[in-house]
Formats: structure tokens, C-alpha cells, sequence
């Protein structure tokens, strides 16, 4: 089969991270698998993970963008050239480009919703959600249904998967000794951890405020964050403000966060209101590590109420989630338990092979076998 994904840019981030995992595992099944995407820090890794990439500009929010207008202009000449059974669309203005390319060309297409989105005049008026639309988990399944009309018989949960493996092998100590030295980080002293877009809705600047909460109990604890954004500079000045600079380690976005993850003590998932889902929690879940997670956006909190995993607290609420993270801190045998069954219900629940056989079904829902072509 041949597949087509259409994406606003390959930078780092989760949705990018969503379209190669499957892509890639596609591709390893046999099907010719294009990726149709604005370029981006991760464009380099396509030819490595055998696919090809269809540059279109589409680095956008703005779904009547001009730029909209000539991804779809660009992609219609390359389907003329090169037709494939199936369109998959993982951004909004995906979405868009694909409904255009589907209606012209006759292919049938597939949206995936990784979050929540406001039901705004564009998307009363083009819906865009494919002939198939698919939610990464029950939250988002139903703010399909309730808030964006999208009929639910065309609606597939499918969460999101991770090959665990990776995450269980030793990690080389010489990969942890360069991130100590690049986010100046002791060798020495706990270290709770989070991976997240510094942006103001992930709310990292609760953790920070939080960090001296903690101190009380840990003086030598640090704080490790991954990840980068425009709100870098403002969480900087925060931890200086609260006297908690030195405590706190910004290392900028990483590509690969096993490191990461294996110098962290207890993992901080702080999911963003729109948030669908989140694979950083389920990446903390199979390096086993102890979770605390914020209650916000409805996505993480529904992977984590689903099994006794992990420790919620609400929002805006420092001295709480300060309690949990010392509670796992000081516990040594709850904080391995915790671990030991998260790592369990990834391996369990939320495999890479289980999302590819998912999809594939979803695309075998829409493309006759006679029509497909080989790859």
C-alpha cells in the first residue's frame, strides 16, 4: 500500500515523534510510506527510517493560509506523478490540504485529532475530519462527538504506542555524562525530571514554583528540564527570582530522551489543557520511573486512571504536587512498585505493533485490496 502523511513541519515534538514511529513501522510492514511536511530539525532521520519526503510548505496555523493553498497545488502535481491508496493527515492544515487532495484526486483519507480544538468558524465550515477520524484516546474521542459534531460511527480510538525495548537496555553512562555536562547538573543528589514545550500551558512555571516546596524536605534536590520554547527565558528569570536558580537544569529539546529519563528520579508529567494524549508519559512509564502528573487536559489523566500508575494532583496546587514528588523521593519501595508497574502496563497496553495493526485496519476499512497498489 502506499501511504501518504501530510504534516505541518518535522521539528521535535510530539506530533512529529507520532508521524515517524508510525511511519516507520509502516514502512517495516512493506507499504511505501511519503511524508509531506514543511521540513524541520528531524527531516534528516526520513531516508534513515526508509521514507520519503514530499516537501510542501505547510509550516502554519493559519488554515487559510496562502501557504495552505500551495502545499495542496504542490502535492496534487506529485500525486499526478506518483498516486498513492491512502492520505493521513496529523495537523490541522493537514487536514485541510488533505480534504482538497481527497475531493480532486479521489483518495481516500484519514484524520488523526492529537488534542482538543476549539469548534471555530473554519472548522464549522470544512470539518476536515476525513473519512475516518482518529482519536488518540477516550477524551478526545469524545470532544469529537460532543463539541465538533464528528459522527461517531466514522470515529476510531487508537492510542498512541512506543516500542518499550529501547527503554529497558542499560543506557551508555558516557550519553548521561554528556547531558550532566551540558545542563550542569551534579553527580550527585536526587533529581526529579520533566520533558515538555516550554510554553505557558504546559505549566512548568507551577513545577518551579514548587522546587523550593520541596528543598524543605530534599535541600540537595534538582530539577531537570527537557525541552525548549519561547517561555525559556521567562522560566529562567522565575527560578532566579524564587531563589532556586541553581537547582534548576534547562538542557533544551533532545531528540532521544533515554538519558534523559535514567537520571531522573521521579518523572513530572505536566500535560497542556489541549493535550490528547502525551508520549513523554508514556516514555517515563517504560524507563520506569515513579509519575507524578498534573491533572489537566483530560488525555494523561485518562491513561493514568485507567491503572493503579503514578500520582495525580491538581493544577495550581504547589504544595500538593510538592508532597507527592517528596513522598516518592523518601519512599523507596513505593517509588520501585510505581515503576515496576508502569513499565508493565506500556508493554501491556500501549505497544507500537498494537497502534500499527489498529491503523492498518482503519486503512483496510477504506482502500479495496484489487485498488491497492504495491509499494
Amino acid at each position: 500500500m502506499k501511504i501518504l502523511h501530510v504534516t505541518s513541519h518535522l521539528n521535535i515534538g510530539g506530533v512529529t515523534r507520532s508521524v515517524l514511529s508510525l511511519s516507520e513501522a509502516l514502512a517495516a510492514r512493506g507499504h511505501r510510506v511519503l511524508v509531506a511536511a514543511d521540513g524541520g530539525a528531524l527531516a534528516a532521520q526520513l531516508p534513515v527510517l526508509g521514507l520519503t519526503h514530499w516537501p510542501v510548505p505547510l509550516h502554519t496555523s493559519a488554515e487559510f493560509s496562502p501557504r495552505v493553498f500551495s502545499a495542496f497545488r504542490r502535492l496534487s502535481a506529485q500525486l499526478a506523478g506518483e498516486p498513492v491508496d491512502i492520505i493521513h493527515a496529523h495537523t490541522r492544515v493537514g487536514q485541510v490540504v488533505a480534504a482538497r487532495l481527497s475531493r480532486a484526486a479521489r483518495i481516500p483519507y484519514v484524520a488523526t485529532w492529537h488534542g482538543f480544538f476549539r469548534p471555530n468558524l473554519g472548522r464549522r465550515l470544512w470539518p476536515c475530519a476525513g473519512d475516518r477520524t482518529i482519536a488518540i484516546s477516550e477524551p478526545v474521542r469524545q470532544h469529537l462527538i460532543r463539541v465538533l459534531r464528528v459522527p461517531e460511527a466514522r470515529i476510531r480510538l487508537i492510542p498512541h504506542g512506543i516500542d518499550p525495548t529501547p527503554f529497558e537496555r542499560p543506557v551508555d553512562p558516557a550519553a548521561q555524562e554528556r547531558l550532566r555536562v551540558q545542563a550542569h547538573l551534579p553527580q550527585t543528589g536526587p533529581v526529579i525530571g520533566t520533558i515538555a514545550r516550554l510554553v505557558a500551558s504546559k505549566g512548568v512555571d507551577q513545577l518551579i514554583r514548587s522546587l523550593p516546596l520541596m528543598r524543605r524536605s530534599l535541600p540537595q534536590l534538582r530539577l531537570l528540564i527537557i525541552g525548549d520554547g519561547p517561555a525559556r527565558p521567562a522560566l529562567e528569570r522565575l527560578a532566579g527570582a524564587i531563589g532556586v536558580a541553581e537547582a534548576v537544569h534547562f538542557a533544551g529539546a533532545l531528540p532521544d530522551t533515554r538519558a534523559a529519563l535514567s537520571l531522573m528520579d521521579v518523572f513530572v508529567f505536566l500535560p497542556a489543557e489541549e493535550e490528547g494524549f502525551g508520549l513523554s508519559l508514556l516514555d517515563a512509564m517504560a524507563s520506569a520511573r515513579p509519575i507524578v502528573a498534573v491533572r489537566r487536559g483530560g488525555g494523561a489523566s485518562w491513561v493514568l486512571d485507567q491503572v493503579d500508575v503514578g500520582t495525580q494532583v491538581a493544577p495550581e496546587n504547589a504544595q500538593a504536587l510538592a508532597d507527592a514528588v517528596v513522598r516518592y523521593l523518601q519512599n523507596g519501595e513505593a517509588a520501585c512498585r510505581a515503576a515496576g508497574q508502569a513499565r508493565a502496563v506500556v508493554k501491556e497496553r500501549y505497544s507500537v505493533a498494537r497502534m500499527v495493526d489498529q491503523v492498518e485496519a482503519v486503512y483496510g476499512e477504506l482502500v479495496s485490496t484489487s485498488v491497492v497498489r504495491s509499494p
